[in-house]
């Protein structure tokens, strides 16, 4: 019989596969909503400085609604082609149409692009500050090892993806 593969995700911060509430909040979605909060709240108790005054800040709608358009527009690719979209699970079909074919991760970027749309509504400083360590998170945390996973569990096809598509833009 061959190798049973567990395909069950592997959270940060569960032991094997948890999918305790505690831990949903650790994924993008719950992280993108936590660092919503955490601007707003900068902005009204420590903004440091109002970098964008209206109405330049309301270029920060159209950066927020092109977010919202790329993450369910990624989300029905995943969803047609049958594979897991929670980060560290094992992908069934490497997706590389649409959106994938600019950028190889237009959810996460959706999500910075949503995150920096508030960012700029808010015009302050600190609430700008919230997207860098978004962004240093998901790059640290979620897309380094998901590449891994994307590498071991498609090989040369996805190397050749990777050479083709960059990692944002």
């Amino acid at each position: 019989m061959g190798e049973s593969r567990d395909r069950t995700p592997h959270l940060p911060g569960t032991v094997g596969g948890g999918s305790t509430t505690r831990s949903r909040w650790l994924l993008p979605p719950g992280m993108a909503l936590i660092a919503i909060v955490a601007m707003i709240l900068l902005h009204v108790y420590a903004p440091i400085e109002i970098v964008v005054r209206a109405p330049a800040s309301y270029v920060g709608s159209i950066l927020f609604a092109a977010g919202v358009a790329m993450i369910v527009w990624s989300r029905r690719a995943f969803k047609a082609a049958g594979t897991p979209i929670t980060p560290f699970t094992e992908s069934a079909v490497l997706i590389r149409h649409g959106l994938y074919r600019w950028s190889r991760n237009p959810m996460y970027l959706g999500t910075l692009l949503l995150l920096a749309g508030v960012a700029i509504l808010l015009g302050s400083l600190a609430s700008m500050v919230v997207v860098i360590a978004f962004w240093a998170i998901l790059q640290e945390r979620f897309i380094r090892r998901e590449e891994r996973l994307l590498e071991e569990t498609f090989g040369e096809q996805y190397r050749n993806y990777q050479r083709r598509v960059r990692r944002w833009l």
